[in-house]
């Protein structure tokens, strides 16, 4: 006879912590089952935003918090997407908008046409075509009352990281999680598992275990975290006086040993000045991000590792977060991650506190999402064209096999590989490398079906209908305004 998981603790703090206990909690506490939050007193790092993608306004149901929470306690602005400039040297820049990459036609992704036609001499940047991308660049976002195209735009959060971390324990506190501040708490293992914490004279006991410190999950598993060298091993992070009007979109700047990441909250400007120390001295580097901000701004400097989990779910234990691994430093990964690490936890919520068969197949599909994330972030080192010796060791660093199919493929015919565990759509992908300048070599041949005549005319009507569309969105500003209200 199986006995239902009854008793949880989620160990830690942070953002990852609370959001996890919430989730569990929302999810279950109807069918009896009673979350402890064994908070370890970790916040987030002063001066820390958050990127969230459009995928955690969904998640946020499942967590009750609506969007006016949001505005009022983590100086939220709307996000549709994060600028790339100067990745390939020079002033340039794209966007990573979250939406499509034009509209289908004749029966083939728009891609296919865009190829045929930059094969042809077309000299138009895929983000034209691009409606999200073109309401971002224009401060405009929501949808128009009668759409002229056909196009999905997504829109996600820049949270300020301490708000949204208190909106998050404001929800366990409402939804009956209990909360028990202990900085030290000694697991008792036996049998591959963990029977209890001892907490300060208190034996704290669970069915299972969420740990987003990594002290948990270290007891049972102590060697399955590998340590590696990240793109950049340190952070600058500081605040500047909000943008005014608020972009919609986050600003990522590569400069000669790194980049800057400007994240537009409603009264803050985020800064996160990542840098590489072998290129850049720590006593250099407050004197370069005051030349890049023209401010000289008082800053938190912050080492940063990477490391990666083999296995999250060990016997009846889960790393979340931190304790999961680094995640990568781009694309709002930090989040998604996170949110899709929880959600999956959700549905496969184990039957039997005794037996947690569900542990292979969380870790299986965990394990796939980080890989595919990973390549996400890594195609922008990979394929920038900067000259300078950081930038080149980024570009000739070796990257998974599935990033190296999915780059050839695009460069052959503006198509993508397929893998299990995808976390970000293809027009996403497309956006990206087209941004990169990869612009592939050959194309559909269904495409040619399409007379170029025709063609051009509905490059036209797709130019027309992102313009009049864009006009018909409203600002930033009035989004903002009608969520406070």
């Amino acid at each position: 006879m199986s006995r239902a998981v009854q008793q949880v603790v989620v160990h830690g703090g942070g953002i990852a912590a609370p959001m996890a206990a919430l989730a569990i909690a929302r999810a279950y506490a109807r069918l009896g089952v009673e979350v402890v939050w064994v908070d370890t007193g970790e916040v987030p790092a002063p001066h820390s935003a958050l990127v969230a993608p459009p995928d955690l306004a969904t998640f946020h149901r499942l967590l009750g918090i609506d969007d006016k929470a949001l505005t009022a306690n983590a100086a939220a602005t709307l996000n549709m997407g994060q600028q790339f400039a100067g990745w390939s040297g020079g002033d340039g820049a794209f966007i990573h908008a979250y939406g499509d990459a034009g509209s289908a036609y004749a029966d083939l992704p728009f891609v296919q046409h865009w190829s045929r036609a930059r094969a042809a001499g077309l000299r138009v940047a895929l983000e034209d075509f691009s409606l999200a991308a073109a309401a971002a660049k224009e401060g405009r976002t929501g949808a128009p009352d009668k759409p002229a195209t056909r196009q999905a735009v997504k829109a996600g959060w820049h949270l300020d990281a301490a708000g949204y971390a208190a909106l998050l324990r404001a929800g366990c506190e409402r939804t009956g999680v209990r909360i028990l501040a202990a900085a030290n708490a000694t697991p008792q293992v036996e049998n591959g598992r963990i029977t209890a914490l001892d907490i300060d004279g208190e034996t704290l006991a669970a069915d299972l275990f969420v740990d987003t410190d990594g002290a948990l999950i270290a007891a049972l598993d102590p060697g399955a975290i590998t340590s590696g060298r990240p793109w950049c091993d340190r952070l600058l992070r500081a605040s500047a006086p909000p943008f005014g009007p608020l972009p919609l979109y986050s600003r990522v700047a590569a400069h000669t040993a790194g980049w800057l990441t400007l994240v537009p909250l409603a009264d803050r400007t985020a800064l996160e000045f990542h840098y590489d120390s072998r290129h850049l001295a720590d006593a250099d580097a407050p004197a370069m991000l005051a030349a890049l901000t023209g401010q000289k701004l008082e800053a938190v400097l912050e080492p940063v590792a990477a490391a990666a989990r083999a296995r999250l779910w060990t016997g009846n234990a889960v790393a979340l977060g931190r304790a999961a691994g680094s995640a990568p430093p781009l694309d709002g990964a930090e989040l998604l991650l996170l949110q899709l690490s929880i959600a999956q936890l959700v549905l496969l919520w184990p039957l039997d506190a005794a037996d947690m068969p569900e542990a292979d197949i969380y870790n299986e599909e965990i394990a796939g999402t980080w890989s595919r994330v990973r390549d996400f972030t890594a195609q922008h080192f990979h394929l920038n064209a900067r000259s300078e010796p950081f930038w080149t060791d980024a570009s000739t660093a070796p990257i998974s096999p599935e990033l190296a199919a999915k780059i050839d493929l695009f460069a052959a015919r503006g198509m993508f590989a397929h893998f299990n565990h995808e976390a970000h759509v293809e027009d996403g992908w497309a956006l990206v490398m087209a941004g990169h300048g990869i612009v592939p070599r050959g194309f559909d041949p269904q495409a040619l079906r399409v007379a170029d005549q025709a063609l051009m005319a509905e490059f036209q009507r797709q130019l027309r209908a992102v313009a009049t569309d864009v006009r018909a969105m409203e600002s930033h500003a009035d989004a903002l305004g009608r969520l406070r209200a």
